[in-house]
């Protein structure tokens, strides 16, 4: 049988609503490199239709679309338990993470200009959450 205290725990923690945070945002990257590669090796200029309905039969295209029906999903579970401006801020942090990865994964290149534009979402989401955050530590 299983017990049920150590059941409820682990629920507990991972219905965290930063943790989902994190999942979201994990999610909606990894989502749009799935959607890039799969628009990118399904579109040439001869079957190119202004709806981008030519990328619809890549599987990585449905990849994609599943993972941001998931991280809806995920997304549900943060708003349950955190207030709208403070998620909305720390998912922000999804216009550092997809650049990323698209440098790592896609080999794009990323200009000093959008590294400086990274640096600044970022220090925007820490000035924002810090005060939140001590908040919720004295609560």
């Amino acid at each position: 049988m299983l017990d049920v205290l150590p059941f409820t725990f682990l629920v507990s923690r991972l219905l965290n609503p930063y943790l989902q945070l994190v999942l979201t945002v994990a999610l909606v990257t990894i989502a749009e490199i799935f959607l890039k590669q799969g628009t990118t090796e399904t579109t040439t200029v001869e079957n190119a239709h202004w709806l981008g309905l030519s990328s619809l039969p890549s599987p990585r295209v449905w990849m994609g679309a599943a993972l941001l029906a998931l991280s809806s999903g995920t997304w549900i579970l943060v708003l349950r338990k955190m207030q709208l401006y403070l998620a909305f801020t720390l998912s922000s942090v999804v216009h550092a993470t997809i650049p990323l990865a698209s440098w790592l994964v896609l080999g794009e290149k990323i200009h000093a200009t959008r590294w400086t534009g990274i640096a600044l979402v970022l220090a925007g989401i820490w000035i924002i959450a810090r005060p939140a955050s001590s908040v919720e530590e004295r609560a």
